[in-house]
């Protein structure tokens, strides 16, 4: 055990940075052979692909003409019919106005006419775009041919009652969506932080939902599986069962990598298109994938991310994923000790909950308890806007995201360490030589870990 994992830091992000730079792939064998003395079976290495994107126009294009579960969009029949397109907003950096043209020749070749032809971003719960906003999501040309317009949660006089869902939340959505005879939605697939993953139905819960109903839904995001990565959520199944009560006739949804780079795009029948983009994903980009839940699992930031002194709670939390409970997580950072966060602890500053001081109730917030903030988001006697309202909730659960994150990273020891090599050296002398595992995650903030299923290996 004595030459156990003699690896630096620097050489660690070097042979991670060559794999990055495309000029090695021995990175893994380095990490299971002589260097680390230890054989194959016991390391796994975990690193998402990330692929580089192409051009929007032409991995859209390609998703057009191979559309999942329906006919291509322009053989549909839009003659007579009224055509929604939703797409995202400035929340999101999808080029809209890059997509559009495509669409709308798409549109035109099944009948469908310019007047006929409503365009709504699908804002949910941020700030309704301004024209200047609308028209660098659009584009000038798409302003001035169309009715362009960013939905509203919170005005009434665009939304109409759409019913309620099995489980009781009460439908209103965006009157011009709900009046179509044909709805297309444009928009992306990344990791989500409570949905799992973006795309689908979330199009229209939250996207083009009142304010009402996305308060009822996002409730649903306290759920310990509503996390990135992870499809089966309370949050999700909601959005899902809304949409289909609403409906999208086609749906373009486009896979992006770490820098925002379209990789592939898929489009067609929203329950083939949504779970078709996750799995490549999940294969092809951010995924990766161990055997087991490890005893040791080293976290690296990855080649060009400066390492910080408090690392971010959500890459913690995906760590503990793949770590056994009681095991250790040893996190790239520029301290050496053991990381053991404080959660919550200062009283709730009432005046700090209904001030329009977004500053101040953050760092209000980010002093409680999980009983706390639980309490300030189930409010019902704010004394302030509603607009504001929906920014204070929203910044509830952020600070609800990372206390979450480190509870569930707390089932592990943290330690941090500017030299994760050295630091695992000393942790291996007190587990038994023959037995224990490890995972490495080779960049944190772009790597998905994850579990492979017994079926899959």
């Amino acid at each position: 055990m004595s030459d156990f994992l003699e690896i630096s830091r620097r050489r660690l992000l070097e042979m991670a940075a060559a794999i990055t730079a495309g000029t090695s792939s021995s990175f893994g064998q380095a990490l299971t052979g002589p260097e680390l003395g230890l054989p194959p079976e016991r390391v796994t290495v975990l690193r998402s692909r990330n692929p580089k994107g192409g051009t929007w126009p032409e991995v859209v294009a390609a998703g057009l003409a191979k559309p999942l579960g329906q006919p291509q969009l322009r053989r549909q029949n839009l003659r007579g019919k009224r055509v929604v397109v939703i797409t995202d907003d400035w929340g999101r950096p999808t080029p809209a106005s890059e997509v559009i043209p495509l669409l709308l020749e798409e549109l035109h070749a099944a009948g469908a006419e310019d007047k006929a032809i409503t365009f709504v971003t699908a804002s949910g719960m941020h700030v309704s775009m301004k024209p200047a906003d609308l028209e660098r999501k659009l584009g000038k040309e798409t302003i001035q041919r169309f009715r362009c317009l960013s939905h509203d949660a919170g005005d009434r006089n665009m939304l109409v009652f759409a019913g309620i869902s099995d489980l009781g939340t009460p439908v209103w959505i965006n009157r011009y969506v709900a009046e179509a005879d044909f709805r297309v939605a444009l928009g992306r697939i990344a990791l989500h932080e409570t949905y799992g993953y973006e795309g689908g139905y979330k199009m229209i819960v939250p996207g083009i939902s009142s304010y009402e109903t996305i308060l009822r839904d996002h409730s649903m995001n306290f759920s310990r599986h509503s996390v990135p990565g992870v499809h089966e959520n309370p949050s999700r199944r909601e959005a899902d069962s809304i949409g289909a009560m609403v409906g999208i006739n086609f749906l373009v949804n486009v896979v992006v990598n770490s820098r925002d780079e379209p990789v592939r795009a898929f489009a067609g029948k929203v329950e083939e298109v949504h779970p078709a983009g996750v799995r490549f994903g999940d294969q092809e980009v951010w995924g990766a994938f161990t055997p087991w839940e490890s005893d040791v699992t080293v976290l690296t930031l990855g080649p060009g991310e400066s390492a910080r002194k408090e690392p971010a709670p959500e890459i913690l939390r995906r760590a503990a994923t793949v770590t056994r409970e009681k095991g250790t997580i040893i996190c790239e950072s520029s301290v050496e000790q053991v990381y053991q966060p404080v959660i919550g602890g200062s009283p709730v500053d009432e005046e700090a909950v209904n001030t329009t001081d977004a500053a101040a109730l953050n760092a209000m917030l980010a002093k409680l308890s999980l009983s706390d903030l639980m309490w300030i988001h189930e409010k019902r006697d704010w004394k302030i806007d509603k607009r504001t309202i929906q920014h204070h909730v929203k910044a509830v659960r952020s600070a609800f995201y990372r206390v979450r994150a480190l509870m569930t990273a707390q089932k592990c020891q943290m330690l941090l360490s500017p030299d994760p090599g050295k630091t695992l050296k000393s942790v291996a002398k007190n587990l038994p030589a023959d037995k224990f595992r490890v995972n490495v995650i080779v960049g944190g903030r772009t790597t998905l870990p994850k579990i492979r299923p017994a079926s899959a290996s």
